[in-house]
């Protein structure tokens, strides 16, 4: 294994790599919490559902639904997920000094989460879909449903600032400190490649149907993710332990988003029908 203190090819695809599979095993995990999440809660109601790799159908009449199982079907798996990345975040925080490239899988998590969770309320709120639901059956008037969508916006945005330092101090599992000279090749590597092939990876694994919110939470994620390049870019030199480190690939989580990849869609390629 080469030191990391070395900015070469090899390098650079290892941590690109690391971070990918973070990237999707974290955004699986996201999506299948608000999947289960919903079928769960349909069973509440005595709801039969389906549901595959990417979608939950509902076998019910129009009449059937309520408020209140509108309101909890299709908010609380955001709130969940909203719950997650803030555990996620404080996980991230208990191994800030450890060298472990399991933080990189909790940074993706927490972004993914609060994308999902902010980016549900400025964008579902606008089309009506996903969580938007639920502000269109609380007949919300215009007003209101601009302030949601502000909140959304809002969000963003204090995401982008507080995740700043975590896409940071994330270098610490390669690097005895983030400088002018190595933050390009990491923050390429850790950021930018994984955003690119996992968003890509992603959406192959949903196709042909890809969901609303998935299929447009990436456009809220770059900009995110652009922002938080920016200020990563402009803070001081981060430094770090002076201990040695190795760059290697993490076998673990990357063996683990092989195995979701492809044992999910491959168990759930046809509907399984739930008659609650």
């Amino acid at each position: 294994m080469k030191s990391n203190s070395e900015l070469t090819k090899t390098n650079f695809w290892i941590i690109a790599t690391n971070s990918t599979s973070a990237y999707v095993l974290s955004f699986l995990l996201v999506f299948y919490i608000n999947h289960i999440i919903k079928i769960i809660i349909c069973g509440s109601y005595s709801y039969d559902v389906g549901f595959d790799w990417v979608s939950v159908m509902y076998y019910i009449e129009p009449y059937e639904w309520t408020h209140d199982s509108v309101r909890l079907i299709f908010s609380a798996g955001p709130i969940l997920i909203l719950v997650t990345g803030t555990i996620s975040l404080i996980a991230f925080w208990s191994l800030v000094e450890e060298h472990a490239r399991l933080k990189t899988f909790f940074m993706w998590l927490t972004l993914h989460s609060y994308n999902f969770f902010f980016g549900g309320l400025l964008i579902g709120n606008v089309f009506k879909k996903g969580v938007g639901h639920v502000f269109n059956w609380m007949y919300l008037t215009d007003t209101w449903k601009m302030i949601v969508a502000l909140i959304g916006f809002l969000g963003l945005l204090g995401t982008a600032y507080f995740m700043s330092r975590p896409v940071a101090i994330s270098s610490n599992s390669y690097f005895n400190k983030l400088n002018n000279k190595n933050y390009p090749f990491f923050i390429t590597a850790q950021v930018i490649v994984p955003f690119i092939l996992g968003t890509s990876i992603y959406l192959l694994y949903f196709v042909p149907n890809i969901m609303f919110q998935e299929g447009y939470s990436w456009i809220s994620l770059a900009v995110l993710l652009i922002f938080i390049s920016m200020r990563v870019g402009k803070m001081d030199t981060v430094y770090f332990d002076e201990e040695e480190r190795y760059i290697g690939v993490s076998r673990v989580i990357l063996i683990l988003t092989i195995i979701a990849l492809l044992g999910i869609r491959i168990l759930l390629r046809n509907e399984i029908f739930v008659d609650w």
